[in-house]
């Protein structure tokens, strides 16, 4: 699992943040004193994609939202900006049975296709915050409250998984390597497998007020969006079930069948279209839900990429305690 390699993560993140006052030094040549601040966010995450749990494309289902915690070193160049550097961890949801409403017209098929998955992410982060209102003192002279924008660039580690049906063990597994849209059947027709290391960009806003001299409190909201349409394991089209390389495979890859739901363990209501079988590739018979296992049947929304959000407060404490007046202004 990716998290055992978080030591690692947690290096870079060092390494790059002591760059991060250099770096600035060259952007802001004039502003020759600033202050840094450590910090500690606890934030719930949402994620919009596939499995998307109501009726618009950008709204979340609260019941499938998750904790996440950052970790965070941020450096003032001039009365308005700040450069930062953050660490997250936290876990995205999402599960058609649910959220998706058997007896609403628009949402009922995605009742019936039964898919879910949860995804822990790993984030490392470097993000421009611009105070609203400008600081032109000492931090001792910080104004009490300003709303702020911030922007900025990630790389993220993920591992989408889904449990297997109670019938096989009910255990969380991991799907890229599956190829459940037949990503590892290594014919034509099917996308290659997707990385585990993704980017994403940031865009977001917040306000901060200060409690002391030397600390501060947040709340803010950004938006993460991912180049890629698979931090659900779900994207376009059912693939040919005789093209996928294991019984495993095709059982992750279409549940429209199953009575059970395999995350809460409770009963489905009856499907609304009928089993049928159908020939594989490899000249074997499958059955599927109608409608929703066949190659070319829809699966996702291919072509939207997918996004997920954090929400939370945010605790910073300036950790070099000088009192000398940074000089954000130039020399005459």
């Amino acid at each position: 699992m990716f998290y055992k390699n978080i030591s690692g993560w947690i290096c870079l993140v060092w390494l790059l943040t002591f760059s991060i006052k250099g770096f600035g030094q060259r952007i802001f040549p004039r502003f020759t004193e600033s202050y840094t601040s450590a910090g500690i966010q606890l934030s719930s995450m949402h994620y919009f994609g596939d499995l998307n749990p109501t009726n618009n494309y950008v709204s979340t289902e609260l019941g499938l939202t998750r904790p996440a915690i950052t970790l965070s070193i941020s450096r003032k160049f001039s009365d308005h900006f700040h450069l930062r550097a953050d660490l997250s961890y936290g876990q995205i949801r999402g599960d058609d049975f649910e959220s998706a409403d058997p007896t609403h017209p628009r949402h009922k098929f995605r009742y019936a296709r039964n898919l879910h998955f949860r995804n822990n992410i790993l984030e490392f982060a470097v993000i421009g915050v611009y105070d609203i209102f400008a600081s032109k003192g000492s931090f001792l002279e910080r104004r009490r409250f300003t709303p702020y924008i911030l922007a900025g660039a990630a790389v993220f580690n993920h591992n989408p998984q889904a449990k297997t049906p109670v019938e096989q063990g009910n255990t969380w597994i991991d799907l890229q390597p599956l190829g459940t849209e037949g990503q590892q059947s290594g014919k034509e027709g099917y996308a290659k497998p997707y990385s585990l290391i993704q980017p994403a960009i940031i865009g977001g806003v917040g306000a901060r007020w200060n409690i002391t001299n030397f600390s501060s409190i947040s709340f803010e909201i950004a938006l993460r969006y991912t180049f890629f349409d698979h931090l659900d394991d779900v994207s376009g089209l059912y693939p040919d079930m005789g093209d996928l390389q294991s019984d495993l495979a095709r059982t992750m890859s279409t549940r429209g069948l199953e009575t059970q739901a395999a995350v809460s363990g409770s009963t489905r209501e009856p499907n609304f279209n009928p089993a049928i079988n159908v020939v594989g590739s490899d000249g074997n018979t499958y059955t599927v839900l109608t409608g929703y296992g066949e190659r070319r049947d829809k699966r996702g929304e291919g072509g939207f990429n997918d996004i997920y959000v954090m929400a939370g407060f945010r605790f910073e404490v300036i950790i070099n305690k000088t009192a000398k007046r940074p000089r954000f202004r130039r020399r005459r």
